[in-house]
């Protein structure tokens, strides 16, 4: 079963108002696609716990996603490559000598922002 964030006009003025640095654009792009599926793996034998996992997917992009297993900087790496493979961010975005660049700035900060979002 697939779960679906949904942001109510309150939260997004809410968004908007602390962040003036994010792009709400991408943002609102990210968060109407992003599906959350949550499982467990292994069986409550005794008293062991089984092991939880969630995964992140994009509707409408297959074979994009990720899992709680990621660390934060991979996530931010992983959002950000399927952007620029999809044609949604410039083509300079890797660039090593582009990072002082206010535009990447802007869409790396929007990426954890997103991701400060979904995982709680």
């Amino acid at each position: 079963m697939y779960n679906r964030i949904k942001i109510s006009e309150q939260e997004e003025n809410q968004i908007s108002s602390q962040h003036d640095n994010i792009d709400r654009k991408l943002f609102n792009f990210l968060a109407r696609r992003i599906e959350i599926n949550e499982k467990e793996i292994g069986s409550r034998f005794a008293e062991i716990k089984p092991i939880k996992v969630i995964d992140y997917t994009f509707k409408d992009l297959p074979g994009y996603g990720f899992n709680n297993f990621f660390s934060r900087k991979d996530m931010v790496n992983y959002i950000l490559k399927m952007l620029w493979e999809n044609d949604l961010v410039e083509d300079d975005i890797f660039d090593i000598k582009n990072e002082i660049d206010k535009n990447r700035q802007k869409i790396i900060q929007t990426i954890r922002k997103f991701l400060n979002f979904i995982i709680k």
